[in-house]
């Protein structure tokens, strides 16, 4: 059965004349008339009863106008529906972020992309390490990553989207808490609490800099994975750290965040593969340029040889 068959059937059926039905549809009376019969020979029926007068439609074929009428429906809304997935205007993006930016960029990402395409759904996987989230835009489990720079992957794009300053989280009870800006010298004799050597950290490898340029190595170095442990780990006592100044958004009882008086900041960008993506993530990006969400031009990762 074809569908224009279907649809040229309907519209004698509602008109009950065949030229009006010609008309209607903007193809000669001929066509009709062939179309109506292609369909009752395909489906073996005699749908129209047929006078020099008059048209009128068999129990059969009103049967198919009631059935046929939802089916066009159903293929209308499909066509409509994947158009809008070419175009980017429906579909899922897979967005990786860095567990620090899921109370401060997240919130204003997804509301922008929701108030601009409401139609685009997002998937978030959230406290992904910079490192993991290349490896999973190379391997096309996530469409778009936020992360820290800089990039070690080839063949990726990003713009920066925030700038986020290393500050030093101490316990409330600390002798250096009551502060209003503290040395990184002065933390020679402490215990530094950070990411994990394995996770790759940009974090981590910053807060190591830090230590270096002041002259020492921190002696005693507790790792944990996420940043609430370590700010929890800071509370109860056990060591220092440093931390991107979004992390204050955490609201953990019993630390106090006081600045640094050199310290690093921590650049955040918006991260996609430089070639096969999606329409969904085309449109996304124009979302977020008209909402200025983006600091500076596009940069590319070097691709290595």
């Amino acid at each position: 059965m074809d569908v224009s068959d279907l649809r040229t059937f309907l519209v004698v059926a509602e008109e009950r004349h065949f030229g009006r039905a010609a008309e209607r549809l903007g193809i000669s009376l001929a066509q009709v008339s062939q179309r109506v019969r292609r369909l009752e020979d395909a489906l073996d029926a005699e749908l129209l009863i047929r006078t020099t007068r008059s048209v009128s439609v068999t129990e059969i074929g009103q049967e198919l106008v009631t059935e046929g009428r939802d089916l066009l429906a159903q293929i209308d809304g499909l066509a409509q529906h994947v158009r809008r997935l070419a175009g980017g205007q429906e579909g899922t993006l897979r967005l990786g972020v860095i567990g620090s930016v899921t109370y401060t960029l997240l919130p204003r990402i997804a509301q922008i992309i929701e108030t601009a395409l409401p139609g685009v759904k997002l998937k978030v996987d959230a406290g992904m390490f910079t490192p993991a989230q290349e490896q999973a835009l190379l391997d096309r489990s996530i469409d778009v990553g936020v992360l820290r720079l800089p990039l070690r992957a080839p063949g990726l794009s990003y713009r920066m989207v925030a700038s986020d300053p290393l500050v030093l989280v101490l316990a409330t009870g600390h002798r250096l808490a009551d502060r209003p800006e503290v040395q990184v010298e002065d933390l020679r004799e402490e215990a530094f609490i950070t990411y994990p050597h394995a996770s790759g950290s940009v974090v981590r490898e910053a807060v190591l800099r830090q230590c270096e340029r002041a002259g020492f190595v921190p002696h005693s170095l507790l790792e944990v994975s996420d940043t609430g442990t370590m700010i929890g780990l800071v509370a109860s006592g056990l060591g220092v750290a440093l931390v991107p100044r979004s992390a204050q958004s955490l609201r953990i009882a019993g630390v106090k965040y006081v600045d640094l008086s050199i310290t690093e900041n921590m650049d955040i960008a918006l991260t996609w593969r430089r070639a096969g993506n999606s329409a969904v993530l085309r449109r996304v990006l124009g979302a977020l340029e008209d909402a200025g969400m983006f600091i500076g031009p596009e940069k590319h990762s070097e691709v290595k040889s």
